[in-house]
């Protein structure tokens, strides 16, 4: 019984590097436009669980490259990602399930979705979960939890930030002061304990 579970163990270490060849050859394939090609690899990486593959062959799907175009099939790969940390696919179910794109429409999912994402750290996905605080969309309205957020989006700098910045000048004077200090707080709390994970 040992023997059979060593080797079932070195079976699994060996294909590892298969997996990730499998990867980079989808890759590769797939900035080569050969999207059929591109697909069989990612589904030979996404099998053996590789995060990065699922949510590439998701993408495949959505856009319907080297695949007959279907979101239903997206949202399992992306689900199946995201449940394996991957940060883009959380963000991606959250426009999904926004929008209704392969799932019923569902606030409150999205929601959800856009708040793994955020907590891994994805800017945009925080500054979407602001947006959803402030307006009470798919949770609670809570203006101190939304100016939490976009603060933590601000915090990454770039592009975002400057977007973020602009678009929450309105939604921030409509606070009190204690407000948005405590928003900053939270932040500050979030940041915190964040980089102590790390």
């Amino acid at each position: 019984m040992k023997t059979r579970a060593t080797i079932r163990v070195l079976s699994l270490l060996l294909a590892a590097p298969c997996f990730a060849g499998d990867l980079e050859d989808g890759v590769r394939l797939s900035d080569q436009k050969r999207y059929a090609a591109s697909v069989t690899a990612f589904e030979r990486a996404a099998a053996g669980g590789n995060t990065e593959a699922q949510r590439r062959l998701g993408f495949m799907y959505y856009h319907g490259e080297g695949v007959t175009q279907n979101n239903q099939r997206a949202v399992t790969l992306f689900e199946t990602s995201a449940r394996g940390g991957d940060i883009l696919s959380a963000s991606n179910l959250g426009m999904m399930y926004e929008h209704g794109m392969g799932v019923d429409q569902d606030d409150a999912r999205a929601a959800s979705w856009y708040r793994m994402a955020a907590e891994l750290g994805d800017p945009r996905s925080q500054f979407t979960t602001s947006i959803m605080y402030y307006k009470g969309q798919g949770v609670p309205q809570d203006r101190v939890e939304a100016a939490k957020w976009w603060t933590l989006a601000m915090m990454k700098g770039g592009a975002v930030a400057e977007m973020v910045r602009r678009s929450v000048e309105s939604a921030r004077s409509k606070l009190t002061p204690e407000q948005n200090a405590e928003g900053e707080r939270r932040a500050q709390e979030w940041q915190t304990s964040h980089q102590a994970k790390k």
